[in-house]
């Protein structure tokens, strides 16, 4: 067990979910050429070719459609996020402090990268809804884990901002809990969903599992997002998807490095070769927001983007198939492949700041919370 620096006791820890690699790939590049200019590394960017994403945008590049990044927050001074970080806080610590939510670890700035930055800006890469915005809650710290509470605070606070999608590319590092009780992100989970925003979860990287076991997603309104290669296989690091209702994958990386992982911002102006199914969660961000900006309704956007899915590669139990944001965007119409009860959107409740764990799985949490994996870790 874990103790913040004020002695309270930390209930239960969840971490960033990044795999080996993550910044022994780093470059930085200056601010080239005016609007318009083709993005520096846009051709070592396999993952958009991947999922369609260049032949999707001439119908729609996510214009204005706010999503939540809940992570280690953002360096929005970055030149790839000019103009687009609508909102930030600092949930860091029990409270949501409106203002600066600075990303000393990076990993939040990378998702909201690859989700979201700018492109044909003459500068490193593009993200996958290149004129979405960003609202961006700072729930980790600076080792890349945080508190469950302040994640679901962190999550509530997004929403009540605006946010229609929100990307948490974070999970328990114990998969023997999740496995049995479920994430302690359900409460924010189902918060977001009742609201009208459509989560996105990373579906982990327990590596040391070799490809067996699942958490236990159930019902969790939640699209739970694997990992694919360069080659659009799923590595061995990317957690089955299990039972979960809205499974499916997309580009992670292989972790091997340069060509065959992410390239994504990170503080400083820099850019770095990252992979994980952090990585992959973002992309699926990116491409609702795609279809959000069509005028789709969330319940409708979450049933497009599955009636769409490429089956070409088999990507394991729970999962329906892999991102193709092209086909998402230029369908037509969807088959109804399932159906999806639309979100219930209500006024928030008077405590919609407190998100409580539930009793049975707050005590799992407290009895197994300083056994984390170092699977689940962002390793430098």
């Amino acid at each position: 067990m874990r103790d913040r620096a004020d002695g309270t006791k930390r209930h239960g820890w969840l971490r960033a979910l990044c795999v080996a690699g993550c910044t022994a790939f780093t470059f930085s590049t200056a601010v080239a050429g005016a609007a318009t200019t083709p993005d520096r590394y846009f051709a070592d960017q396999w993952n958009l070719t991947q999922i369609g994403a260049p032949d999707a945008w001439p119908v729609s590049r996510g214009a204005g459609v706010p999503i939540g990044v809940v992570d280690s927050g953002i360096d929005a001074s970055h030149p790839e996020f000019t103009g687009k970080v609508d909102a930030q806080a600092d949930c860091v610590g029990g409270t949501c402090r409106e203002g600066p939510a600075r990303d000393s670890e990076g990993h939040g700035t990378a998702v909201a990268g690859i989700a979201a930055a700018t492109s044909d800006n003459g500068l490193g890469i593009a993200g996958v809804a290149p004129d979405a915005h960003l609202i961006v809650a700072r729930v980790l710290g600076s080792d890349g884990s945080g508190v469950t509470e302040d994640i679901n605070r962190g999550i509530q606070w997004v929403v009540d901002r605006g946010a229609r999608i929100v990307n948490l590319s974070l999970g328990e590092p114990d998969l023997m809990i999740v496995s049995r009780v479920g994430t302690p992100l359900r409460p924010g989970i189902e918060y977001a969903w009742s609201r009208g925003a459509i989560p996105v979860l990373a579906a982990g990287n327990y590596e040391n599992l070799n490809g067996q076991g699942s958490a236990n997603y159930g019902d969790l309104h939640a699209l739970v997002v694997g990992s694919t290669d360069n080659k659009g296989r799923v590595p061995g690091y990317s957690t089955s998807l299990g039972n979960a209702m809205w499974g499916l994958v997309a580009p992670g990386g292989s972790g091997a490095g340069p060509g065959q992982d992410i390239l994504a911002p990170v503080p400083g102006g820099r850019y770095e070769w990252v992979a994980g199914t952090s990585m992959a969660a973002p992309h699926v961000s990116g491409a609702l927001a795609l279809l959000l900006a069509q005028g789709l309704s969330p319940s409708a956007a979450v049933e497009r983007l599955l009636a769409t899915l490429d089956h070409s590669v088999p990507c394991g139990l729970g999962c329906r198939g892999r991102l193709d944001a092209r086909a998402a965007v230029t369908a037509t119409a969807a088959p109804s492949t399932v159906a999806i009860p639309p979100p219930t959107v209500s006024r928030p409740r008077a405590d919609a700041g407190r998100s409580p764990l539930l009793p049975a799985l707050a005590a799992v949490l407290l009895a197994g919370a300083a056994a984390g994996a170092v699977a689940t870790r962002r390793r430098r």
